[in-house]
């Protein structure tokens, strides 16, 4: 079992882990950027070269000037993309160091908070402790105990009287004479009919034996609305102790100041919200500056692209096109090494290409698990999952299901739904189930938990629970 702020340490340290994956593949698409640009340039300088064999047949000095101011631009986009990445890279820091400072601020106050739950958790353990030792209200409790047993006893022997009326009412329901009689209240002081009608339905009455026939009928319907009457009465006999009951609870609690002390955790709780209120604004300004920077290590910038796109702008020029074409179709050993070496740089820029896209396409994908992990954290804080009281059951699966989230192998819906199986909430000290709290109506007794407190309603040792139609309807008990 692991508390809900080690489970919140765990979802940051997956967080870490997709950063640091993010930031890997991103240097991978840098350098393969960078590489695919020198590449370029290198054929820039080939082409260079193989104007100043060709001098003879084009204008060699011409072209060499055209490259050279091409290779220029590229060059002063290259420097201007330099200092756009230094800002960007600054903006990203200040970003981090003040996200970091929001979130040593959460902790301070979830410090404060969880502090803050542990005085309204003893508070209400030393009050339990003192009211388990009053005779009078010991003695409330059981004519609680005494009192819900007979409700549930009495729901109970009704629901059972009304599964009798449907299955052997039926019988009386299917017979076609007889529920032409019972309809036209045939016997009863208010049946209206004729004299040829009376005589008739005297003769049908006789000949199906109505008389008796009715008087069973009518018994049936009627027991289950006197035993559904008494367990109405019964339960709201049950629910006035249970309510004296409760009263104790909670002028026990008044007495001992455990409302102020709540109001207490209850401010420190919407400290904690604001401050996670700016630690989301954090984030999404983080994550707009990230995304931006990823273009940049993917070479997806306005400068990377101008200076690339220009330099192979000039590689489609028709005289450099046609530079190559007479190169390749003359047999000057010279201008085959450079066709050659050109042919391979062509290939080695293909290759490259194809690794950048490959890249880019794992950084999308651990991009958007990055943004889900953000989004998960999120909701982990809004449901307050991390504040005190809140346990994971088991201590491995966590990990193990951010891991294989990371991985790839776990939607965040179906992360999300085991981390709810998963969780609980228990105080250190206090009983939620401790007096009224334990009939599955509630609990005034929610150890700090404050409005969470609502969760666990019903969850009381030693409750009785209770069936039927009556005004009281479903109440459980059970162990917390």
């Amino acid at each position: 079992m692991i508390s809900g702020r080690q489970a919140l340490g765990s979802i940051d340290q997956t967080l870490n882990q997709a950063n640091e994956q993010i930031a890997r593949l991103q240097t991978e698409i840098g350098a393969s950027t960078e590489l695919l640009l020198a590449e370029k340039r290198a054929q820039a300088e080939d082409y260079r070269n193989l104007a100043r064999v060709r001098l003879d047949k084009l204008a060699g000095n011409q072209l060499i000037q055209t490259l050279d101011q091409a290779e220029q631009q590229a060059v002063a986009l290259l420097a201007r993309r330099s200092d756009a990445l230094l800002a960007l890279e600054q903006r990203i820091g200040e970003a981090e160091r003040t996200r970091a400072q929001h979130e040593q601020q959460r902790a301070q106050h979830a410090e404060r908070l969880d502090a803050a739950v542990a005085v309204v958790d003893e508070a209400e353990a030393k009050t339990q402790a003192r009211l388990d030792q009053d005779p009078a209200y010991r003695a409330q409790r059981e004519r609680v105990e005494v009192a819900e047993r007979k409700a549930m006893h009495a729901a109970d022997k009704a629901a059972r009287s009304e599964e009798e009326r449907a299955q052997k009412g039926q019988a009386y329901r299917d017979d076609p004479l007889f529920s032409y009689l019972w309809e036209r209240r045939y016997g009863l002081p208010d049946y209206r009919a004729g004299n040829l009608a009376r005589w008739l339905d005297g003769k049908v009455a006789r000949l199906v034996g109505y008389a008796d026939a009715r008087a069973n009928f009518a018994r049936l319907n009627e027991i289950p609305v006197r035993l559904r009457e008494h367990a109405g009465h019964v339960e709201s006999l049950a629910d006035a102790e249970f309510a004296k009951l409760r009263e104790l609870d909670q002028a026990a609690r008044s007495a001992a100041g455990i409302p102020a002390l709540e109001e207490r955790v209850a401010e420190e709780q919407r400290l904690l919200d604001r401050i996670d209120a700016q630690i989301a604004g954090d984030e999404q300004a983080h994550q707009a500056l990230l995304a931006e920077q990823a273009r940049f290590a993917a070479g997806d910038d306005d400068h990377m692209r101008s200076a690339v796109e220009f330099l192979a702008n000039e590689f489609r020029r028709d005289d450099l096109m046609e530079l190559r074409y007479e190169a390749v179709n003359t047999p000057y050993p010279e201008d085959d090494v450079i066709v050659s070496r050109m042919l391979q740089r062509d290939d080695e820029q293909r290759r490259l290409q194809s690794s950048i896209d490959g890249l880019k396409g794992a950084l999308e994908q651990q991009q958007g698990r990055l943004v889900e992990l953000e989004g998960l954290r999120a909701e982990f804080k809004r449901h307050r999952y991390d504040r005190a009281g809140s346990v994971f059951a088991d201590d491995a699966v966590v990990p193990m299901l951010l891991g294989q989230f990371l991985a790839g192998l776990l939607d965040r819906r179906n992360l999300w739904k085991v981390l709810q199986e998963q969780q609980r909430y228990r105080p250190h000290r206090s009983d939620p189930g401790f007096g009224s709290g334990g009939f599955g109506r509630g609990t005034v007794w929610k150890g700090g938990l404050g409005d969470l407190g609502d969760i666990i309603g019903g969850l009381g040792r030693g409750g009785f629970g209770r069936r039927g139609g009556g005004g009281g309807g479903f109440r459980s008990g059970g162990g917390f």
